[in-house]
């Protein structure tokens, strides 16, 4: 079977899984993408395969990444935290993961980076932020996704 054919047949079916494994959408839809993009970077591999073992690797392919990126946001999260509760937080996380922070949290413009403050560093959820912003919680929600996206994109 080929990659493409592979990508029409069975990405909804993988983002809904993915969903299911890591009740995160946005990761869902972020691991499978890189799930497809590694498929083609091996693409002669996978072709040589039966089509169930290419769907199990496809699979497979998109959980580690989901893992991947989760593991990647609670460590942000962990860093946000104890960057804004400094005094009262025993340091846990050295000073490269803090100037690393630091530095992507400087990148990202005002609009992105006031939603991932109320969030990680007060700990508010988008209904709340958008109340706070004016904002409706689905701007908000894709403000935040978009900054993560940024400082992913960064890191």
């Amino acid at each position: 079977m080929l990659v493409e054919t592979a990508y029409r047949e069975y990405r909804e079916a993988m983002i809904k899984g993915m969903i299911g494994f890591s009740q995160d959408p946005q990761a869902a839809q972020d691991g499978v993408a890189q799930a497809f993009v590694k498929a083609v970077m091996h693409k002669q591999l996978l072709e040589a395969m039966p089509e169930p073992a290419m769907k199990a690797w496809l699979y497979a392919a998109a959980r580690n990444a989901v893992v991947d990126i989760k593991r990647r946001e609670r460590r942000l999260s962990e860093v946000c935290q104890e960057l804004f509760y400094a005094e009262t937080v025993p340091p846990q996380i050295d000073e490269a993961d803090k100037a690393a922070v630091k530095a992507l949290l400087g990148k990202l413009p005002l609009n992105l980076l006031e939603p991932i403050k109320m969030k990680y560093f007060e700990g508010l959820n988008a209904t709340e932020i958008g109340r706070s912003m004016r904002l409706p919680p689905g701007t908000v929600r894709t403000r935040l996704r978009k900054a993560l996206e940024l400082m992913r994109n960064i890191f």
